[in-house]
């Protein structure tokens, strides 16, 4: 449960990390291009950055995730995702087994259509440590994360390692963006070295996205399973 949590969590953090990086030309002229930037540079990119995060409530977005993992090799899907605050989140992948994963912020449903199974993790809110934290405050990059900047031409590559060894679920994020901070690519790895490389399109800040979006109804005929047993 854990496990999967976590991975949930990066992914969520990763897309509101993407999403929110948007600035105006104002603003991008005056972040670092050199290849060694100045630490000034560097916390003024990041500023840039954090200050996209107050507004964002909800987003939804397009996705194409590529795992890669040296034990069971590389997996990609496809899919959309809903995120809204605080806690809420709904994957629905719509290549493969099919997968959903949705949560309230309290319970999370995982339904794998292929297999006509649906399991429920209840009291999930407390299992993400900073990284959920983080995710109801996105303006405090420097404040929970080692900050680097690597050198990317024609933009700007973001390397974030938490702070806290208590997080070492989590290795690091890079965030990859073009000169004008839109996204353009992100790369989670964790604490198995295993990497998973998140694409977005389509995304949209601030959409309606009613609380019902988040709550989940097991199909008729599906076998039911929750941690503590089969209901």
């Amino acid at each position: 449960m854990l496990t999967l949590t976590r991975t949930l969590t990066a992914l969520t953090l990763s897309l509101f990390l993407a999403s929110t990086a948007v600035a105006t030309a104002e603003e991008s002229s005056a972040l670092p291009t050199s290849a060694s930037p100045s630490d000034a540079e560097v916390d003024a990119l990041v500023s840039a950055v954090e200050s996209k995060y107050e507004g964002v409530q909800a987003l939804r977005a397009s996705f194409v995730q590529t795992t890669h993992s040296e034990l069971f090799g590389d997996e990609q899907q496809v899919g959309t995702v809903v995120l809204k605050r605080p806690g809420k989140m709904r994957w629905d992948f719509t290549t493969g087994s099919e997968k959903q994963f949705i949560t309230d912020g309290k319970t999370m449903w995982v339904y794998t259509k292929s297999d006509n199974q649906a399991i429920r993790y209840d009291n999930v809110g407390g299992t993400g440590g900073a990284m959920d934290s983080l995710l109801q405050s996105l303006d405090k990059l420097h404040e929970l994360f080692s900050v680097e900047v690597l050198p990317k031409e024609g933009g700007h590559h973001l390397r974030l390692r938490p702070r806290s060894a208590e997080e070492s679920r989590f290795k690091q994020v890079e965030l990859e963006l073009n000169a004008d901070l839109t996204l353009d690519k992100v790369s989670i790895t964790d604490a198995f070295d295993a990497t998973t490389d998140l694409d977005f399109s389509a995304v949209e800040l601030n959409v309606e996205a009613a609380d019902g979006l988040f709550e989940f109804s097991a199909p008729a005929g599906v076998e039911v399973l929750s941690t503590g047993g089969l209901e």
